[in-house]
């Protein structure tokens, strides 16, 4: 394969893989961005120096890589040049060949490794890479662009075979058409385990791939930063309630990377009730194109004790019913007006404490019909009333 590399048209597909999950457990992969290794790389084939990552005929690069007579180092190596997404480090590998002679006409190259953890039967699993397009010798446009690229979670470890993409085990298939040599191209994915898988394959899996009649090619990617981690996607707005008049609540998702359409079709990433009704949200994951939704009733009631207004009392100095009483008046902050029967105001509080004895200015009030305005503010809700009526002095 060695020999075939340097001689085929080479294209460099670049692969990465980022750690990045929504509400994640820890990364089961070991050494994610290759950085660990055990003899700097000088020749071809030799991933296996990375700890914890093998494949056959697969290359590793490093900074601390040889570069006679071929490089592998980085960023410049014998199949492209790019710098690694983080660290020192990357892997590569042929994906696909349509001409390695004698070994296949359909020859496919993948990286693996063993996860430092058994999948969860049930449990859902966020996949992150990046790949970049390598430039090889020939140049960026000589290449065969395949549609996607995956990985594969098997309960054993996977042969190096050239039909590995008809090997039993939960695919995982990630779009690449739009990869570039320049950038590193983030892949994002999830997928709910069958339980009991803790081997990683990463290579192309398409069954029919479609080339030109009589062109040679070799598509060549760099991988870095490779993760896989239980995530979940779930949030709640929190369960049913009921709020006080002229309370408000504040609705906030909190999933980090999403985004959101409410009920009434804003998209802020927090929402402010301050009625009662149902109100839900749907938060969408671009990275694994999923939607998730939730949705609570909220109701109101007043939570203060209704006022409740004597329309007569007796200020003669018995002790009894002798101050203007409003009972339940605890929780409000109250303004009171009288008003004798020709509209003259005959006594004001702003902050009411239940102590007008009927005198205006220090003198008593005549007996008769008064009229008052009471406006009424829940301490803890803020809710505003208003009440008007008449009252009756009696001595």
């Amino acid at each position: 394969m060695e020999y075939f590399k340097n001689i085929l048209v080479l294209l460099l597909f670049f692969l990465g893989f980022n750690s990045e999950c929504q509400i994640i457990g820890p990364n089961f992969v070991n050494n994610p961005s290759f950085e660990e290794y055990d003899t700097c790389p000088y020749d071809h084939g030799q991933l296996y120096l990375s700890k914890y990552w093998w494949g056959f005929s697969t290359e590793y690069y490093n900074t601390c890589g040889s570069t006679t007579p071929l490089s592998y180092s980085v960023p410049l190596n014998w199949a492209g040049f790019q710098y690694p997404h983080t660290g020192n480090a990357y892997a590569g590998f042929g994906i696909y060949s349509n001409n390695v002679m004698p070994i296949a006409l359909d020859y496919r190259e993948t990286i693996k490794t063993k996860l430092n953890d058994t999948l969860i039967s049930n449990k859902r699993y966020c996949t992150n890479l990046y790949l970049s397009l390598a430039n090889g010798y020939i140049g960026p446009n000589l290449y065969l662009l395949l549609d996607s690229i995956g990985m594969l979670f098997t309960k054993d470890s996977v042969p190096d075979i050239d039909s590995v993409f008809f090997y039993n085990g939960i695919k995982v298939q990630n779009t690449i058409t739009n990869l570039d040599t320049l950038n590193w191209l983030k892949i994002s994915n999830s997928f709910i385990a069958t339980g009991g898988e803790q081997y990683l394959t990463i290579g192309n899996f398409d069954n029919v791939i479609h080339y030109p009649a009589g062109v040679f090619f070799e598509v060549y990617v760099y991988v870095d930063d490779v993760s896989v981690c239980e995530c979940s996607f779930k949030f709640s707005l929190g369960n049913d309630t009921t709020l006080c008049n002229g309370q408000s609540l504040i609705l906030n998702p909190n999933m980090p990377n999403a985004t959101y359409t409410w009920q009434d079709g804003s998209t802020d990433s927090i929402y402010k009730v301050t009625q009662a009704g149902t109100y839900w949200v749907k938060a969408y994951f671009a990275d694994y194109n999923i939607t998730t939704t939730d949705t609570i009733n909220i109701m109101y009631k007043d939570c203060e004790d209704t006022l409740v207004i004597p329309n007569i009392f007796t200020p003669n100095g018995d002790n009894y019913n002798d101050y203007f009483v409003i009972k339940n008046s605890n929780n409000w902050n109250i303004n009171l007006q009288v008003f004798n029967r020709w509209g003259n105001e005959v006594y004001k509080s702003d902050n009411y404490q239940n102590n007008w004895d009927g005198k205006y200015k220090g003198n008593p009030l005549s007996d008769g019909t008064y009229f008052y305005i009471i406006k009424a503010k829940g301490k803890d809700s803020g809710t505003e009333k208003q009440y008007h009526g008449s009252l009756t002095i009696l001595r």
